[in-house]
């Protein structure tokens, strides 16, 4: 009787092992699925902030270029709350009067780099610029644009020849 009630306990202590690896892995299935969503909202929320910003420095360079007398290049100036100067930057100028983009993605790439003088990367992230012809989309050269994307995830677009920055 003493080896049967050894050989229930092994089995029943084998059993409320197994059980406690199964809950164990399921907690952490559903933590590592959380994080995984968090992250990538996080993604998405400061691509949205750079494409605000992407827009905000097109539409100052725009006026900066009008206010020059239309010039081929201007020299863009970024100043902080308190008014000192952090950041000046040149940024070559389409005959539109929007930052000038080589039809390619180095150009969407460049554009980034001139635009908002930061890096490629959202978090750990890269930023990928595709650039797509409007002319084989559509028929239009107006739809032109560049497409910065996080690999999988969230995208802005910029049309490179009228400035809108399309946030999705």
């Amino acid at each position: 009787m003493n080896q049967q009630s050894d050989s229930e306990n092994r089995q029943m202590r084998l059993i409320m092992q197994v059980a406690v690896v199964l809950i164990f892995a399921s907690l952490m299935a559903t933590f590592i699925w959380y994080f995984e969503d968090g992250e990538e909202n996080m993604q998405e929320i400061t691509l949205n902030l750079l494409a605000e910003e992407m827009a905000r420095s097109v539409v100052s360079a725009r006026w900066q270029w009008e206010a020059e007398g239309r010039p081929p290049r201007i020299l863009q100036v970024q100043y902080d709350r308190e008014g000192n100067e952090t950041d000046r930057r040149p940024i070559p100028m389409s005959h539109l009067g929007w930052p000038k983009v080589e039809p390619n993605a180095e150009g969407c790439d460049q554009l980034w780099k001139t635009v908002l003088n930061t890096p490629m990367q959202v978090g750990s992230f890269k930023v990928y610029g595709e650039f797509f012809d409007g002319v084989k989309m559509s028929g239009k050269a107006l739809d032109s644009m560049c497409r910065f994307r996080v690999s999988t995830g969230p995208y802005f677009d910029y049309r490179i020849y009228t400035g809108q920055v399309i946030k999705h």
